[in-house]
């Protein structure tokens, strides 16, 4: 008796959890200037995100060039060093003259490589700024 009182509950609630989705009323479609609104949202956050990646790909590379650089800068004194291992100091100060002004050189190209680098990064910007205000009015 336990049992078959057990399978008929159960076969009941089954059909019910069935036939609920049914009758619950369909969602209504959103309007289309709140898809639009959504599209321009997701725009705006990819903008972003691609932004925020082209600045780490920029500052890696430029630690890339930095660090090669550097071993470039060591390298040349390794090799100063062992062919004047007894330099004078005359030779001394040509050969760090000749250091200061390669890295006189290389930190003025890394910063204008910055500058341009943000320049481009605010007119990105403002231009998407001004196209996203004119699709916010069209929508």
């Amino acid at each position: 008796m336990l049992r078959k009182l057990t399978l008929t509950l159960g076969g009941a609630l089954l059909a019910l959890t069935l036939a609920l989705p049914a009758t619950a009323q369909p969602k209504k479609p959103p309007s289309p200037h709140t898809v639009c609104m959504q599209s321009l949202a997701q725009s705006s956050t990819t903008f972003q995100n691609q932004q925020v990646d082209a600045r780490k790909a920029f500052r890696a590379q430029e630690k890339a060039a930095a660090k090669a650089f550097h071993a470039q800068e060591r390298a040349a004194a390794k090799a100063f060093h062992q062919s004047h291992p007894h330099a004078t100091a005359a030779e001394r100060t040509a050969f760090r003259g000749q250091q200061k002004t390669a890295r006189k050189a290389f930190d003025d190209q890394r910063a204008a490589a910055r500058t341009a680098f943000h320049v481009q990064q605010s007119a990105a910007e403002k231009a998407f700024v001004t196209q996203q205000e004119a699709a916010k009015k069209a929508c």
